[in-house]
């Protein structure tokens, strides 16, 4: 408690002193002056206020209390839409294999054979990956028709074991086989993709299958990615 003659600690509101004369009116204009002045501090602004002071105004410490907790919340919102803003700012990324055209596997060849593999770079953030492969083969004897398979295959870095993640089977003397596949892959993580062929069903020991015209190629997108996890279900 503060001592007579004193002021108090914080708003230093003046105390009488032991002793003195009271003077009630003189008193109490020491004391409204000293929190008329308290109450400016804390209102803000020059002009007076017109009327008696709200309950609201008295209680500015409590709504100064609410407001922190307001900012708060809002600057933890501003910081998830930077980090939102950011992801949009990533650059998606796309390329297109050179065209592979010269191999050639024998007729009985029904284990998949990479005729064409790609290194997909790692992103800053996690990205839908689009992957399409297209393959022209054919029977080198013009006569054979057996069927062929590819498989869209992927292989992440620090795995020597590719997985298939889609196939296609024609029939012909002359073949085109196209794969698509796409999933999600996490920031940081980089991949390698690759298309193979191999003869589907009966053998042919004596015959070749050669690239075509048009050969082998991939194309690959990596697009920034907020939506649900697209994953791989299995063939």
């Amino acid at each position: 408690m503060t001592n007579p003659g004193q002021s108090t600690p914080w708003a230093k509101i003046p105390i009488p002193s032991e002793g003195k004369l009271p003077d009630v009116p003189v008193d109490l204009a020491a004391v409204a002056d000293a929190v008329d002045t308290v109450l400016k501090n804390v209102i803000g602004g020059s002009s007076a206020p017109t009327g008696p002071l709200l309950p609201s105004v008295i209680d500015a410490s409590a709504s100064i209390g609410s407001l922190n907790a307001t900012q708060s919340t809002q600057q933890s919102q501003i910081t998830t839409i930077q980090g939102q803003i950011a992801a949009l700012n990533v650059a998606p990324w796309a390329a297109v294999s050179t065209r592979t055209s010269g191999w050639t596997i024998a007729g009985n060849k029904t284990t998949p054979t990479a005729v064409l593999s790609y290194q997909i770079p790692a992103q800053t953030s996690t990205c839908l990956l689009l992957l399409w492969s297209t393959l022209s083969a054919g029977w080198t004897d013009n006569t054979t028709s057996a069927p062929l398979r590819s498989r869209l295959q992927i292989r992440p870095d620090g795995s020597t074991t590719y997985s298939d993640r889609i196939q296609a089977i024609t029939s012909g003397i002359a073949q085109t086989l196209s794969c698509f596949h796409m999933e999600t892959v996490p920031a940081g993580k980089s991949h390698r993709a690759q298309a193979t062929i191999e003869v589907y069903g009966t053998a042919a020991s004596t015959k070749t299958v050669e690239a075509q015209e048009f050969g082998a190629r991939l194309f690959m997108i990596m697009l920034p990615w907020r939506g649900p996890t697209v994953s791989f279900p299995g063939l």
